[in-house]
């Protein structure tokens, strides 16, 4: 396989599995900023380790094993965080890490991607401010000449719209053969 074909296609599996990879780095690790930095890492090393997938096979289970390891390389380095879960609610976790694999949760991630591309440009600002890593509502609220409770009250809404749009999307697929 040339370069460029290899490229290509590591682009198109790293854009395609991103979201579940990123589910699954977020579900085990406590803060947004470390999340980001563990994604970081988790590209890298999936790009440098990229001849060893073997083609065809599950790239998304084989990307969320590489994203396991380089979390407990993150957690060797933060040990002494009080925020580090310890290593028996890990293992349990570890037995629930299909889920962000399943068709289910991939139902629910396009289902938000579809509310969220009918809601205003507005709500997904807000939205995107609300959810910006090291973001303080405070800031939001200031840029928005709002208090710091219409900020809330305002993503509260928001997410509450969302949650049934989400519901009515599924529950219309279900019924569709």
């Amino acid at each position: 396989m040339s370069l460029d074909n290899e490229h290509s296609e590591f682009a198109r599996l790293i854009a395609q599995h991103q979201k579940a990879v990123q589910s699954y780095i977020l579900a085990n690790v406590p803060r947004w900023g470390d999340a980001d930095e563990i994604w970081q890492e988790t590209s890298v090393r999936l790009w440098l380790e990229f001849d060893k997938f073997q083609r065809g096979s599950n790239f998304s289970a084989w990307a969320i094993r590489v994203a396991h390891f380089e979390i407990l390389t993150w957690r060797k380095k933060v040990g002494r965080s009080r925020l580090i879960f310890g290593s028996e609610f890990l293992e349990c976790l570890e037995g629930e890490q299909d889920q962000f694999t399943s068709k289910q949760s991939q139902d629910r991630i396009k289902a938000l991607d579809q509310c969220l591309e009918n809601s205003t440009d507005k709500q997904r600002e807000l939205l995107s401010r609300f959810y910006e890593p090291n973001r303080q509502v405070g800031q939001i609220a200031e840029a928005m000449k709002c208090s710091r409770d219409a900020v809330y009250k305002s993503v509260q809404r928001i997410r509450k719209m969302l949650r049934k749009c989400i519901e009515r999307r599924l529950q219309n697929t279900e019924l569709t053969p």
